[in-house]
């Protein structure tokens, strides 16, 4: 089942099914706001109504994105470091942030900020908790997935020499969507080809098999710190492909158009303007 988050004729945010004709929608809210209801999967799955909207005429909202609390996990791909020696492969998962309006929908600009040319993308599998805990064990942890989504982690690579949060939160930098599959669509997270396509260039073509840390190690070791919730968006890591990687590096320019694959959920589309282009 694909879950959508949208904005309604009345600009106010739905939530609704993805079905071959279109989008049934469910509820008026948010998707962070179905998943506090511990009953939110059968309400989804037995909704029957009619399709009314076509997909293509709807303003996809960033799924999640500024409404609960997105965790990235960094360094969790081996990759070629052509300007140095690679960093040590950590012990741990390294993680960071990312802030409400650091993302945006599906088909939604991302912005390419005026004060740096290192604007970079990231493919990234992410989970959606669906069922919050602490201490949660590995083995246990993909029981607390509601679901599945795409997100790029846009980067502006000159700023993350000053911290990772300062590369990682540039406003409407990222992307997220375009909707939740939920985790029964989803047989193994650690078997899907990822791919990242710049116009029609493919760039980033992996699979979640190469991660250094599955995403179960991922959730049980963040929650032996702090408390997940539903709705929380934990982002997996991104492989090798990234703009910065290139010889010349091939940052992102506005006008292009930014493809982000995951096997079983879909390609999430974004488009590059400039920061003074933008309204």
């Amino acid at each position: 089942m694909r879950i959508v988050e949208y904005l309604g004729d009345d600009g106010s945010a739905a939530v609704g099914v993805v079905r071959a004709e279109g989008i049934s929608t469910v509820c008026s809210g948010t998707l962070h706001a179905l998943l506090q209801q511990p009953d939110w999967f059968t309400t989804m799955n037995g909704h029957a109504g009619p399709v009314d909207v076509a997909i293509g005429e709807v303003t996809f909202r960033p799924l999640l994105g500024d409404t609960g609390r997105v965790f990235a996990a960094g360094l969790n791909y081996k990759k070629i470091y052509p300007a140095g020696d690679p960093p040590p492969t950590p012990k741990f998962p390294p993680w960071f942030s990312k802030m409400p309006g650091t993302l945006v929908g599906h088909n939604q600009p991302v912005i390419a900020p005026s004060v740096s040319e290192t604007f970079d993308y990231e493919v990234e599998l992410a989970a959606v908790i669906g069922h919050g805990g602490r201490h949660i064990a590995v083995e246990d942890a993909l029981d607390h997935v509601a679901g599945w989504t795409c997100l790029n982690d846009g980067s502006v690579r000159a700023w993350q020499r000053h911290s990772v949060n300062a590369g990682k939160n540039f406003e409407r930098s990222g992307s997220i969507g375009p909707w939740m599959v939920t985790a029964d669509e989803i047989a193994d997270p650690q078997n899907l080809r990822l791919q990242a396509r710049v116009d029609g260039e493919t760039r980033q073509h992996a699979s979640t098999a190469d991660m250094i840390f599955s995403v179960a190690e991922i959730i049980s070791y963040l929650s032996q710190s702090i408390e997940l919730r539903p709705g929380d968006v934990i982002a997996t890591g991104s492989p090798e492909g990234t703009g910065g990687s290139f010889d010349p590096p091939k940052f992102l320019l506005p006008g292009q158009r930014l493809e982000i694959e995951v096997e079983g959920i879909g390609v999430l589309v974004n488009t590059v303007v400039a920061e003074a282009d933008h309204d």
